[in-house]
């Protein structure tokens, strides 16, 4: 890592991706992209959570139960969804 930090512009220009790389960049975003997305829909979730609880502070155990179960859903299948995508890029 500290070999790309002393490189000089000549050569990174130089510098060729293979698509081994391409497929590691591809997944890097998409792993990106990935956890993006689940951090907004959790983030929703748990934001219409403590709304509905101010509103009805009796049904709070059940709302939160259901949160927690939705969002342990979320991030099954965001796990799901890094794995496939790390498996496709570097096969």
């Amino acid at each position: 890592m500290l070999e790309l930090l002393t490189l000089t512009p000549m050569m990174l220009a130089e510098l060729t991706v293979g698509d081994k790389g391409l497929a590691a960049i591809g997944a890097v975003f998409g792993c990106g992209m990935i956890v993006l997305g689940a951090a907004r829909g959790i983030g929703q979730l748990a934001s219409s959570a403590v709304e509905a609880i101010a509103r009805q502070p009796e049904a709070g155990n059940r709302i939160f139960t259901t949160m927690i179960i939705a969002a342990a859903l979320i991030e099954g299948v965001t796990l799901f969804a890094l794995i496939i995508c790390l498996l496709v890029a570097y096969q």
